[in-house]
C-alpha cells in the first residue's frame, strides 16, 4: 500500500511544469480513483508526461503508475481508459494489487471491446498473484480473438504461469512456446524463455512427464530435473542436454545467460587454449601459444590457474571445444581459423570464449562469446583516418583478388568516405603475381595516355616525342597487401610509373619483420602495424628478446606472439564482463570491445626509411603534410 500523503507530495513535485488546473485535478485523485477529466491538458504536456511514464515503466520505476494516473486525469475518452489500464499494469508490476484493482474498476466504464479484454487479462494476473490459478484460467477463457497482440501475448503469459501452478507443466510449456509468435524482439523472447525456466524450477513435476511428440516442448520438459539440480552440476548437465537438443531455442541465449549469472568473479581457475597445432598453420599456432604461456607465467597469480592446450587439428574444432567444456574449462581461448570459429559458434554460450579470429558469416548475438583478430579491416580504418587527417580528398586502391581483399577495400571505402574522401577507382591483383605494370597503368590512366599518343602519331604520320602522363587527381594510394613479396614488387613499379610522389599507404602484410636485411624498395611507404613491432614498450622489448632467444626461428611471427600475449591479458576483463577496463593497451594495438563482442585495434603507423620501418607521426588535421614515396 502506498502512503497517501507521501504520494501526494511526489505527485506535486512530478507535475510542476503543468498548469495549475492540472495540479488541482491530480490532487483530487489522491483521495479517490481518478475520474474522467473535465479539462484536458495541452498536447505538449501530455507528450512530455507520457514520455516520462514510459521511461519509468521500462525501468520498473514505481512512479510509472502515478504518472499514468496523472495522464488519465488530464485526458478524456479512449485515451483516458488506456492510461488507466497502463497505470493498473504498472501497479501490478510493483506489487500494489489494491491500487491496480481500483484503476481497472474505473477503466471499465466506457471501455471498448479491446480495452475490456485488456482489463480481463490484468484481472487474471491479479488472481494469479492471489494464488488463484484456476480463477485466472477461467477469466482468460473469456478473452477471444480478434484482440490486440499485446493482449494476446499477456494472456498467454498468465495462462502459462497458471498452468505451472496447477501442476500441468506440458500444457504450461506449450502455452508459453506458442506465445513467441507474438514476440518480435530478442529481449522479449528471452524474457518468455525465462518464464518457462522459472516455471520448471519453481513448480517441478512430481513425477516424470510423458513426452508429447513435440520436440520443442519435450526439450523444455527434459530441462525440468536440471532446473532444480545442484548448481555445481548445472553446466555439465546442460552440456549433456544440449547434445540431444542441439537446435533447441533454449540452447542459445537463455542457458548462456543463466550460466553467466552463476559465474564466479575474479580469474578463471582452468583455461582451455584451442589451436591447430597439427596443421599447415602450426608455426602461427605455436607463436600464439608461446605468447599466451609467456603472459601466463608472468601473471602473479598463475599458480592458481591451469591451462590445457587442445589441438583442433586432431578431431576438429567442435569436438575439442565440447571436450574443453566437459573437462571443466572456466574460459576458452580459440579456435584460430575462421572456419573453426564459425563451427563452434553453434555450441557457444555456456563457457565464456575468446575466439582468435572473426567469423565471416552472420552469427547470433551471444553473451560471453568474443572475437579477437589481427584483421586488416582495422588497419584500413587507421589508414583512412591518417589520409583524411593529412588532407587527402581522393584515393585509388590496389587490392588482392580475394574475399579478404574485398572486405578490406569495403572497410577502407566506407571509412574514407565517412571522413569526406572519395575513392576514385580500384584494381585487383592475383596473389603471387610479379607483374603489376598493366593494373598500375590502368589505374593511373597511363594506358589512355599511351593510346592518345598512338592516335596522334597515326594522324600526323610522323613519329613524335612523347612522355606518358598519369592522372593528376589522386591525393593518396591505398594498398591492401597480400604478403611482403607483393609489396616489394609493387612499390618500385609505382615509382617507375610516376606515382612516387603520391603518398602510399599499405596494410601490415607488406612488412616482413623476419627480413633482417631490410628493404630499400619500400622506402617512403607508410603502413599500419602492431605496436610490438612499431612502437615497442619495455615490456614488448622483453617479449621480443625472449622470442629471439628461445625461438629464433619464429622471429617473423612476433605479431602473433604478441597476439597470444594479449589474448591472455584480456581474459580477466572478459571473464568478469567488465566494460570499465576498456580500452586496453596491448601488444597488438589499443584494443576496444564493441557491442557485438568483437575486439578492434587502433594501430600506430610506420614509414620505411633506409629499408627499415620508423614510427610515422600522424599529420595535424587539414595540414596536407602527406609525403610521397620518393
Amino acid at each position: 500500500m502506498i502512503d497517501t500523503q507521501s504520494t501526494s507530495a511526489l505527485r506535486i513535485r512530478a507535475t510542476r511544469p503543468l498548469v495549475a488546473l492540472l495540479l488541482a485535478s491530480v490532487a483530487a485523485c489522491v483521495s479517490s480513483p481518478p475520474q474522467q477529466a473535465t479539462r484536458p491538458a495541452s498536447a505538449s504536456q501530455i507528450q512530455s508526461l507520457e514520455a516520462r511514464a514510459r521511461a519509468a515503466a521500462k525501468t520498473g520505476d514505481p512512479t510509472a503508475a502515478e504518472l499514468y494516473a496523472q495522464l488519465a486525469a488530464s485526458t478524456t475518452g479512449p485515451q483516458h481508459i488506456d492510461y488507466l489500464i497502463a497505470s493498473a499494469r504498472a501497479s501490478v508490476a510493483h506489487g500494489d494489487a489494491q491500487l491496480a484493482r481500483r484503476r481497472l474498476n474505473d477503466a471499465k466504464t466506457g471501455a471498448s471491446r479491446d480495452q475490456q479484454q485488456a482489463i480481463t487479462v490484468l484481472n487474471a494476473r491479479l488472481d494469479l498473484g492471489d494464488r488463484k490459478p484456476q480463477a485466472a484460467l477461467d477469466a482468460l477463457a473469456t478473452v477471444q480473438e480478434p484482440a490486440p497482440v499485446p493482449v494476446l501475448s499477456d494472456a498467454a503469459a498468465v495462462r502459462g504461469q497458471a498452468l505451472f501452478e496447477l501442476g500441468r507443466p506440458a500444457d504450461a510449456v506449450r502455452a508459453l512456446v506458442d506465445r513467441e509468435i507474438w514476440l518480435e524482439d530478442s529481449e522479449s523472447i528471452l524474457a518468455n524463455q525465462r518464464l518457462i525456466w522459472d516455471g520448471l524450477r519453481q513448480h517441478p513435476p512430481a513425477t516424470p512427464v510423458a513426452t508429447t511428440g513435440d520436440r520443442i516442448v519435450d526439450g523444455w520438459l527434459a530441462l525440468a530435473p536440471i532446473a532444480t539440480s545442484n548448481p555445481a552440476d548445472l553446466r555439465r548437465s546442460l552440456l549433456r542436454w544440449r547434445e540431444t537438443y542441439t537446435d533447441h531455442p533454449a540452447a542459445g541465449v537463455l542457458l548462456a545467460d543463466l550460466l553467466a549469472g552463476q559465474r564466479a568473479t575474479g580469474f578463471p581457475t582452468q583455461i582451455a587454449l584451442l589451436l591447430p597445432l597439427s596443421s599447415p598453420q602450426r608455426p602461427q599456432a605455436l607463436a600464439i601459444r608461446d605468447g599466451f604461456l609467456t603472459a601466463h607465467l608472468r601473471n602473479a597469480g598463475s599458480d592458481a590457474t591451469s591451462i590445457r592446450v587442445y589441438d583442433t587439428g586432431q578431431g576438429g574444432s567442435q569436438a575439442q571445444y565440447l571436450r574443453a567444456q566437459l573437462d571443466g574449462a572456466d574460459f576458452i581461448v580459440g579456435p584460430l581459423l575462421t572456419a573453426d570459429v564459425e563451427q563452434v559458434i553453434t555450441q557457444a554460450g555456456f563457457v565464456p570464449t575468446l575466439a582468435l579470429n572473426f567469423a565471416q558469416v552472420a552469427t547470433p548475438s551471444l553473451r560471453s562469446f568474443y572475437q579477437f583478430s589481427l584483421s586488416p579491416e582495422d588497419e584500413a580504418r587507421v589508414i583512412a583516418d591518417a589520409m583524411a587527417l593529412g588532407g587527402a580528398k581522393t584515393a585509388i586502391a590496389f587490392i588482392p583478388n580475394s574475399d579478404r581483399g574485398r572486405r578490406t577495400l569495403a572497410t577502407f571505402r566506407a571509412e574514407f568516405e565517412a571522413r569526406g574522401g572519395r575513392l576514385l577507382d580500384s584494381v585487383g591483383y592475383d596473389r603471387g603475381s610479379q607483374e603489376f605494370a598493366q593494373p598500375i597503368m590502368s589505374l593511373l590512366n597511363i594506358t589512355r595516355s599511351n593510346q592518345r599518343e598512338r592516335r596522334l602519331a597515326a594522324s600526323l604520320g610522323v613519329p613524335i616525342e612523347f612522355e606518358p602522363r598519369r592522372r593528376q587527381d589522386i591525393d593518396a594510394i591505398f594498398v591492401a597487401a597480400d604478403d611482403a613479396r607483393s609489396g616489394r614488387l609493387l612499390a618500385p613499379q609505382l615509382r617507375f610509373h610516376s606515382a612516387g610522389d603520391i603518398p602510399t599507404f599499405a596494410t601490415s602484410d607488406i612488412y616482413d619483420p623476419g627480413n633482417a636485411a631490410g628493404d630499400n624498395d619500400l622506402n617512403g611507404l607508410i603502413f599500419a602495424d602492431a605496436p610490438v613491432l612499431i612502437t615497442p614498450s619495455a615490456s614488448a622489448d622483453d617479449l621480443r628478446h625472449d622470442l629471439q632467444s628461445y625461438w629464433p626461428q619464429r622471429a617473423g611471427l612476433v605479431k602473433l606472439y604478441g597476439m597470444g600475449f594479449d589474448a591472455y591479458q584480456l581474459i580477466g576483463s572478459l571473464y568478469n564482463d567488465s566494460r570499465a577496463s576498456w580500452p586496453v593497451r596491448g601488444m597488438s594495438g589499443d584494443l576496444s570491445l564493441d557491442t557485438s563482442g568483437r575486439i578492434h585495434r587502433a594501430l600506430p603507423l610506420a614509414q620505411f626509411r633506409n629499408g627499415k620501418p620508423a614510427e610515422y607521426e600522424l599529420p595535424v588535421a587539414g595540414s596536407r603534410e602527406l609525403v610521397g614515396t620518393r
